[in-house]
């Protein structure tokens, strides 16, 4: 017994945190049932008035005329409360978001005037018939239609059935029928608390199994946007990986074939990279990577697709871009790179880049490979002349023109 205790403690703590933090979204869909039901109600309100009000026969016994006029009052009084309260439903539901104190108070005012004009139909009934019909149903209406958390319908529905023990007295005088009737409405009221809980828990068990799938769906949705950016992406740079980079040159060709343009491509070559990693440490060369990487990637324009081709190597495709266009491009990337001095550790380390040049025209029909092993040709003629300069190399392609 000492050891089920906590466990149950444990599950109703839970439980009552659930329902803290879905009463929110329980509140807004009763708002949006309620807008419904008002409008419904006052249907049948009306058409009840017109009914007792109308067509009461004026020959009939004292007692109930005084009846009819009376639960004409009732419905005439009903049809005017849902009229505000189904205005203020609107307004509260169309300009809020999410559930808010007032939401969640007019939710329980809602509640309590359908359960007022329950007890008043139940009430004035007893001067013709012990007839508690009209307060069991209203009252598993209400459970069944209001979504609250167990607490307040437990209060609401006390409250409610105490008035109502208190108010059959005006108009039942036989003890043994105002018995009968409070008997018969202390079941109505426990059907209805049990229903409201049954109801309330149905919705949280959704709720939270909703937001539960909700997560998980984001949760394989940024997976995989992580593993497709991983499958495209160099991890240490965050530039294009080769396979990528061949993917979308293959494409760019593609359409050059479509539409002829001048394609170019740059391979940069860090100068003397290994004396980097040698006297700083590789940790301190991976940053040296980047801080290229990122140099190459904001002197291009947002067409070019830049990439790091593995260890200290990058490529640049350029896309309608003929030669004189991408020898100035790639001058420029090498001055850039030089000028700015990196960041090692806590020094500035001067850093070169060797740049190999090459295109296909739009006069030209060529491959990637081509058009690789001809800038790979020029960047090594880059090394071999000196470093630290841009190289051209033609692709030797027959013209299709």
């Amino acid at each position: 017994m000492q050891s089920t205790l906590p466990t149950y403690w444990q599950r109703l703590r839970n439980m009552a945190r659930e329902n803290g933090v879905v009463q929110g979204e329980a509140t807004m869909e009763t708002l949006r049932r309620f807008r419904i039901f008002a409008v419904i109600m006052l249907v049948v309100n009306l058409a009840y008035t017109a009914e007792f009000w109308l067509h009461t026969n004026q020959h009939e016994a004292a007692v109930r005329a005084h009846w009819a006029n009376a639960v004409g009052w009732a419905h005439c009084v009903c049809a005017v409360a849902m009229v505000v309260l189904g205005l203020l439903l609107h307004r509260c539901y169309v300009g809020s978001q999410r559930s808010s104190a007032h939401a969640l108070g007019l939710q329980i005012l809602f509640c309590a005037s359908m359960l007022l004009f329950a007890i008043a139909l139940s009430v004035i009934d007893q001067m013709v018939t012990p007839n508690t019909t009209n307060f069991a149903t209203i009252c598993l209406l209400v459970a069944m239609t209001s979504l609250m958390r167990p607490a307040i319908t437990l209060v609401l529905f006390f409250f409610a059935y105490l008035l109502f023990f208190v108010a059959l007295e005006i108009t039942q005088p036989n003890p043994n029928l105002l018995a009968l009737a409070r008997s018969h409405s202390v079941s109505a009221v426990l059907m209805s608390i049990v229903a409201s809980a049954v109801v309330w828990r149905q919705f949280v068990t959704a709720v939270l199994l909703r937001r539960e799938l909700v997560r998980s769906h984001k949760s394989i949705a940024d997976k995989q946007a992580e593993l497709e950016y991983l499958a495209t992406h160099d991890t240490l740079t965050g530039l294009y990986n080769r396979r990528e980079f061949m993917r979308l040159a293959e494409m760019e060709l593609a359409r050059g074939a479509r539409f002829p343009a001048d394609v170019c491509m740059l391979m940069v070559d860090l100068d003397f990279f290994k004396k980097i990693n040698d006297q700083y440490g590789h940790p301190a060369g991976d940053s040296v990577l980047q801080q290229v990487a990122v140099l190459l990637a904001a002197g291009v324009r947002s067409t070019d697709i830049v990439a790091r081709m593995g260890g200290e190597e990058f490529i640049v495709l350029l896309p309608n871009t003929a030669i004189e266009g991408a020898l100035a491009a790639a001058e420029k990337l090498r001055s850039a790179i030089r000028a700015q001095h990196l960041k090692v550790q806590s020094l500035l380390v001067p850093v070169t880049v060797s740049i190999g040049v090459s295109a296909i025209t739009k006069a030209q029909r060529g491959t990637v490979d081509e058009l690789y092993t001809a800038a790979d040709q020029a960047l090594y003629a880059a090394k071999h002349g000196g470093r630290d300069r841009v190289e051209y190399r033609a692709t030797m392609l027959p013209s299709e023109r």
